[in-house]
């Protein structure tokens, strides 16, 4: 089924955690999408692209992934060249605030790293909030106020697609200086976390810079942070979603015998 791209623009929700999400953003691309869309962008077959959205040479590729992937997807990825991208409209979409008042904010995509480049940003928020495959590394990973530690995802050799997915749920309100803590999930070619990492802090600096979400890109074009290859069906919402709200299908089956693996791991851990 062919679908156009879609942007769905921030509805001001209140949301429970792991229940239901407002989508920021969700770009699903088919081959009819080569003139204007929805929201402005246009990731042309050509390489066409409209400023206000995308820029760069984005195009469209019949190179998708095919694990996982959910009925009704798009027949393309976005495919970025190195000095490309595309940009959510307006700013601080995840201010901390808004983030604590909708129980999270959920990261997902499937992407292809061609290698090169340096950051790889597949989704950034503000420059802080990243979800890369840097090329110093092997992995898929997610940078927290843009600094130290990566927590890695997986191992993402170059040409294999791969899907990830960060989660991060609240556990208390918004500091007086602004920053908030709460838990990550943590998801790689699954819908069950590959591992999770409690008490984390988001501080208040991507709130202080005024930035959008960018998508294959630093939201400001930073040179460095360029992604090299493509990106399938990225979408960001607000809403810590649970496994089974994430767009990643498993296979028959495999849902149970990864929580079968997990509850051995716990029980010899416990040991």
């Amino acid at each position: 089924m062919k679908r156009s791209l879609l942007l769905t623009t921030v509805v001001a929700l209140a949301v429970v955690p792991n229940s239901s999400a407002a989508t920021l953003l969700h770009f699903s691309v088919s081959d009819t999408d080569s003139g204007t869309v929805a929201g402005g962008v246009i990731p042309g077959i050509d390489g066409s692209a409209n400023g206000t959205v995308a820029f760069g040479t984005v195009t469209l590729s019949t190179n998708v992934p095919t694990v996982g992937v959910p009925a009704g997807a798009g027949d393309r990825s976005l495919s970025f060249n190195g000095s490309s991208g595309i940009r959510l409209p307006g700013t601080q979409q995840l201010l901390n605030a808004t983030i604590a008042s909708n129980g999270g904010f959920t990261y997902e995509a499937w992407f292809s790293y061609a290698g090169g480049g340096t950051i790889n940003s597949i989704i950034d928020y503000a420059g802080t909030e990243k979800l890369v495959r840097e090329a110093g590394g092997t992995d898929a990973g997610y940078r927290n106020n843009s600094a130290a530690p990566l927590y890695l995802l997986g191992a993402a050799a170059v040409g294999e697609w791969h899907y990830a997915a960060v989660v991060f749920t609240p556990t208390g309100a918004v500091a007086g200086d602004g920053s908030l803590t709460g838990d990550f999930e943590f998801y790689f070619d699954s819908n069950v976390p590959a591992f999770s990492q409690s008490a984390v802090t988001i501080s208040n600096f991507g709130d202080s810079l005024n930035r959008t979400i960018g998508i294959g890109t630093h939201p400001q074009g930073f040179a460095g942070d360029f992604f090299n290859g493509q990106i399938y069906e990225p979408r960001v919402s607000l809403g810590a979603l649970s496994g089974s709200q994430l767009l990643y299908v498993p296979e028959p089956g495999s849902s149970f015998l990864g929580a079968l693996a997990l509850g051995v791991l716990v029980l010899r851990r416990r040991r």
